[in-house]
């Protein structure tokens, strides 16, 4: 939200300039960047209706998808990049003989915190089974081999301390166990984040873990306008594998 009220203000403010037209004419030209600004608007506000219940909640329905592609399986799970901690809960609830610990650095310009994370989790009665750490993707603190499950979502494309968003990828896969199960969600597809889908899955491969599963969002989750945008989800991917070979 903090996003749309930058450009909100930011529309405002043109329209206010354009306003000014009968001083000179030139302040018409100020429609232009209203215009601009004013769409982005429009598109960050149908984006939080969408994720939201009332809009179809589409993040439960996305955190749901990658829940269940993680599956029931016992063990340690690490939910990388947790945010609100909707997803380790989710994870938490289809797994109920895991334990599961979410991270996150939680930035100032987010709306997240840890303190969220651990009252979503006492509100769905997880709270036993699910811990929150801050700590960057970009350095875990775990040791290798550490989980026998490790997710994502949405979130190496935004991690600002890593090189490049594949290296968080790969200190993802770090942490799995030989065999374990990797679900990662993110906009794999956008070469302005990850160059290609390709260096992706060499990432992957060179991380010592093989995809065994790859889709797009648009393909399991009808998504409406505007998730569908290219600049909201229209380059996710979820990509499933092990850490290990494919066994095909």
């Amino acid at each position: 939200m903090g996003r749309v009220y930058t450009f909100a203000a930011v529309t405002a403010i043109c329209v206010a300039a354009a306003g000014l037209a009968p001083v000179s004419a030139w302040f018409l030209l100020s429609l232009v960047p209203a215009a601009i600004f004013g769409y982005i608007t429009l598109i960050l506000v149908l984006t939080v209706y969408r994720f939201g219940p009332h809009g179809g909640d589409f993040q439960r329905r996305i955190h749901q998808l990658i829940a269940g592609q993680a599956g029931a399986r016992p063990g340690r799970v690490l939910d990388v990049g947790c945010g609100s901690g909707s997803l380790a809960v989710a994870v938490a609830i289809m797994a109920p003989e895991c334990t599961v610990e979410g991270i996150d650095s939680w930035g100032s310009d987010w709306e997240y915190s840890q303190h969220q994370c651990e009252r979503n989790a006492l509100a769905e009665g997880v709270s036993g089974r699910v811990t929150f750490r801050r700590q960057s993707a970009a350095a875990l603190s775990y040791p290798d081999a550490s989980f026998d499950t490790v997710v994502s979502c949405l979130t190496f494309h935004e991690v600002s301390d890593s090189p490049h968003p594949t290296d968080a990828l790969a200190e993802a896969l770090r942490v799995l166990r030989p065999g374990g199960r990797f679900v990662f969600l993110d906009l794999f597809a956008d070469p302005g984040h990850f160059g290609s889908i390709q260096r992706v899955r060499d990432a992957v491969t060179r991380a010592g873990a093989s995809v065994t599963r790859e889709a797009g969002l648009h393909d399991l989750v009808p998504l409406p306008y505007p998730l569908r945008q290219g600049k909201v989800l229209g380059h996710a991917i979820l990509l499933v594998g092990t850490r290990g070979p494919a066994t095909g």
